[in-house]
């Protein structure tokens, strides 16, 4: 080790870790003796934030991520100085809070603890959008595999608790001892995208709407007690979450690749962050607009980071983007995420579940995360530039080709001791445009600290007989360019997921070979996936068979296709004519329609030259918009606009969990029983074809009363009263009569009969001083009748005034009605004017804050002289 060190000194003027990325790819033995020496030099036991000159401790306030050698021995020794709010199970860190300045300074030299770092502030990663499920063929998945849905699978959120009374996730939530008591928006929309019920709209079906869901705490960030995951059956967990760029392998990044390779079927899902406009501050790619990753526990290599794009396959330039801080492949994939990445994790959380459930479903045990990662990888759709990249990691996410993968069990699960060479056959058939091999393996927890983290180093290579095709490999070399090259073929001593493809194979029997050198505790599992795309030249992804397209919204139309090809595109309506909706499309892009407003059986066609590539059928439907017509106490209504070509309408109410059909109607207008559930839905039929849902009402909440929501009656001017009459339907009503009473004498004001308008507006000028009042009395066709409230009007006499509250308090307006046009004048007891005002409407209000507590008198005023006084009392 000797010569090591010499060697290293050498280089006194370049950071370490930047020997260890110039040199690993050139000499393995070299790599792995400087890798040892780095190891064991390590790079101090503070992070940047602790070891900043600029980092002080408030005492009994800072909370600190600590790592220690002996958990005992720390425990005791500090008992009293400093208080323990989260243990990490099955490692030796802590999350603590220090109570004196001097018990930091005893921390910085205590040889039992092995990493400082101070726990940061967590913020989530986005809002919601709703999700597009045809991006990452979820609704792909959702058609050719129906049955794998999520049932029996519970999932975990970490950030704070979701709202388990939302209707798309209502009896589907469970608690645990973790559980935090606070709710958030952010926590159930990540619940509703990984496995949303679609009850409140179409728009909130979920990738795995029969999953169960728990909350954990993101105060702690830390991995939670396995204990917690096994007593629950949790294999997946959701991460959408970050804190600051953090280049380093921190007490959470060895944390959780030390609970993964103890519990190695439980997947942790990150999002990559928020942060791409930043740079970090410290590490081998500080000052540089990569490497910016939210967060240490996003460092670790045996979870899956993954980074957002919008429907254009674009990267928001807000996302936080790789590389590692010693420059593996971060993020490892990518998926949907308008809203951010936050949006795109949870997404895979909800396909990984479905993975696991299929792949469960055939080998009778659940897969490990290293195989999820092999899985996802290997069948994921490569974006962005060509091959692997620091933005879009291994690709974005198909949902469809992950459970295909599994279900044609292209997965091969292999044991490797030390020193041991073994090979994988893969045969390749006719018509293949790219093999996709992805390798991976749940790596032993590194030294915190540590400046580079693969322990057990696997070679990978394919050989077809006569080419040997080693991995992609990117170039870490912390400058723009290097980060941003293409990647190119070597071997990979850097990360724990290895990837090969060959585009175009010929046919025949490949090998795959899998080495291993000296491994820590001289055994590894290796996971290995593989896809075979074939050679089309274009196929639908989106509309299926089972799409129901909203019309007159832009729609995503997702398909696959050869490079470089356009096509034009063309609709069919109920198999009538082909109509051109737009000439010379670019295939690399996915398309946007509007589909017209109909409701309709319809295709879609895209033509590349001579050739014809039709859709499956799909449905066009608008979305009705369902109200409440009345509620009564013994019966309901609802309404909706009429659809056009509708040949009835379906109901449906929530059940225990999910929306059911209840009923099928011809009418816009149905009338139930009142009932204990008040959420209700509609759809159009067209030939026993089910179109788009309303969203979701609750019919207790749409401000509708028992046909009548609003009589009342309002002074609008000196010689005019204004009747409003608001109903909330028309149904089976025969007539309503308006009655005005003056002086207790009542007569018929007004009589209606049933029209389109539920609001109706009443003038009345025939004004008498004193009472009105007025009153509706709603005839129905079978004979009964339901009376409105009385609605009461004082009048003032001519040249009068009526003021109120009187007595009038100190926090109180006075209220003057008048017919107007005259002057209000107060004088106090002495005869003086205290208070003068030109009264214009039928009504004013007057402040008189200003005025002292006591007895005052009033006139009013016109051209002719005094016409009204009076006195009031403020108090």
């Amino acid at each position: 080790m000797l010569s090591v060190h010499f060697v290293i000194g050498l280089f006194v003027d370049i950071p370490v870790k930047q020997i260890v990325l110039m040199f690993a790819q050139q000499n393995r033995l070299f790599f792995f003796l400087l890798f040892l020496a780095t190891e064991s030099l390590g790079q101090g036991r503070l992070s940047p934030k602790i070891a900043d000159q600029r980092f002080k401790i408030e005492s009994a306030k800072t909370n600190l991520s600590i790592c220690v050698k002996d958990a005992t021995t720390f425990i005791d020794k500090y008992a009293g100085k400093i208080t323990i709010n989260h243990k990490a199970d099955g490692a030796t860190c802590f999350e603590i809070k220090v109570l004196h300045r001097a018990v930091f300074d005893s921390l910085k030299n205590d040889s039992n603890i092995l990493f400082i770092d101070q726990h940061r502030r967590v913020a989530v990663e986005s809002g919601l959008d709703y999700a597009n499920l045809s991006l990452n063929r979820i609704d792909k998945a959702h058609q050719f595999f129906p049955t794998i849905n999520g049932a029996d699978y519970n999932i975990s959120v970490k950030e704070q608790s979701f709202d388990p009374t939302n209707i798309d996730l209502i009896n589907r939530s469970f608690t645990t001892s973790i559980s935090p008591a606070a709710i958030s928006q952010h926590a159930t929309e990540m619940a509703i995208l990984i496995g949303g019920a679609g009850n409140s709209s179409y728009r909130a079906i979920g990738v795995a709407p029969q999953a169960r869901f728990t909350s954990s705490d993101f105060g702690n960030l830390l991995p939670d007690a396995i204990s917690i995951f096994n007593a629950n059956n949790i294999h997946v967990q959701n991460h959408s979450y970050g804190v600051d760029i953090e280049n380093y392998y921190g007490n959470e990044a060895y944390a959780y690749d030390l609970q993964v390779s103890q519990n190695p079927t439980l997947l942790h899902i990150f999002s990559a962050g928020n942060s791409g406009q930043m740079k970090p501050i410290s590490g081998t790619y500080s000052n540089l607009r990569f490497a910016n990753l939210s967060g240490n526990f996003k460092q670790a290599k045996n979870v899956l980071v993954i980074n957002a794009v919008d429907t254009s396959l674009l990267l928001n330039s807000f996302n936080s983007r790789g590389p590692a801080f010693d420059g593996r492949v971060k993020p490892e994939l990518t998926a949907y995420g308008q809203g951010g990445t936050s949006d795109a994790a949870a997404l895979v959380s909800g396909i990984a579940t479905l993975v696991q459930e299929k792949y469960r479903s055939i080998h009778n045990s659940l897969p490990a995360a290293s195989m999820m990662k092999a899985i996802l990888v290997a069948s994921a759709d490569d974006i962005g530039a060509k091959g692997i990249d620091y933005l879009y990691g291994y690709g974005s996410v198909n949902a469809f080709k992950a459970l295909q993968l599994v279900e044609l069990n292209q997965i091969v699960s292999l044991t490797l001791t030390d020193n041991l060479q073994k090979s994988i056959p893969i045969n390749i058939p006719t018509s293949i445009s790219m093999l996709h091999i992805a390798i991976s393996w749940t790596d032993p927890a590194a030294t915190i600290n540590a400046t580079q983290v693969l322990i057990n180093d696997i070679d990978s290579w394919l050989d077809d007989g006569s080419t040997i095709y080693q991995p992609w490999v990117l170039n870490a070399f912390p400058h723009p360019d290097s980060l941003g090259a293409t990647a190119t073929r070597k071997s990979d001593h850097l990360n724990n997921t290895e990837y090969i493809t060959i585009d175009n194979p010929a046919q025949g029997s490949y090998q795959l070979n899998l080495k291993s050198g000296i491994l820590k505790d001289g055994i590894q599992q290796v996971s290995v996936a593989y896809w075979l795309t074939e050679r089309k030249t274009f196929s639908w992804d989106f509309p299926l068979s089972s799409s129901i397209i909203e019309s007159k919204k832009k729609n995503l139309l997702v398909w696959e296709s050869l490079p470089d090809q356009r096509g034009d595109l063309f609709l069919q309506i109920n198999q009538g004519n082909w109509q051109l909706i737009n000439s010379g499309i670019e295939l690399s892009n996915y398309f946007y329609w509007n589909p017209p407003d109909t409701l309709a059986k319809s295709r879609l066609k895209m033509k590349i030259g001579a050739e014809e590539f039709v859709s499956d059928d799909f449905l066009i439907s608008p979305q009705p918009r369902l109200k409440t017509a009345f509620i009564c106490s013994d019966s309901i209504a609802l309404s909706w606009n009429p659809i056009k070509n509708a040949s009835s309408y379906q109901l449906y109410s929530l059940d225990d969990k999910y929306l059911k059909q209840v009923g099928v109607t011809n009418d816009s207008l149905l009338v139930r029983p009142s009932s204990l559930n008040p959420y209700y839905a509609i759809a159009p039929i067209l030939n026993s074809l089910i179109g788009i849902k309303s969203e979701t009402i609750n019919y207790t909440q749409q401000g509708s009363l028992c046909f009548l929501n609003l009589f009342s009656a309002t002074r609008v001017s000196a010689s005019q009263l204004k009747i409003i009459l608001s109903m909330s339907s028309w149904y089976q009503i025969e007539k309503i009569i308006v009655y005005k009473t003056i002086g207790g004498i009542q007569s018929l004001f007004k009589t209606l009969t049933p029209g389109k308008s539920l609001q109706i507006d009443l003038f009345d000028t025939g004004l008498v001083p004193g009472k009105m009042a007025y009153q509706a009395e709603i005839t129905f066709r079978n004979g009964k009748k339901i009376f409105s409230d009385v609605a009461e009007v004082v009048i003032e006499e001519k040249g009068r005034a009526i003021l109120y509250p009187n007595p009038v308090t100190t926090n109180s307006d006075l209220n003057i009605l008048s017919a107007g046009g005259v002057t209000f004048k107060v004088l106090d007891q002495l005869g003086r004017l205290v208070f003068e005002k030109k009264l214009i409407k039928v009504e004013e209000v007057i402040d008189l804050i200003n005025l002292p507590t006591g007895l005052y008198f009033y006139q009013l005023l016109s051209n002719e002289g005094v016409t009204d006084k009076g006195r009031f009392i403020k108090y």
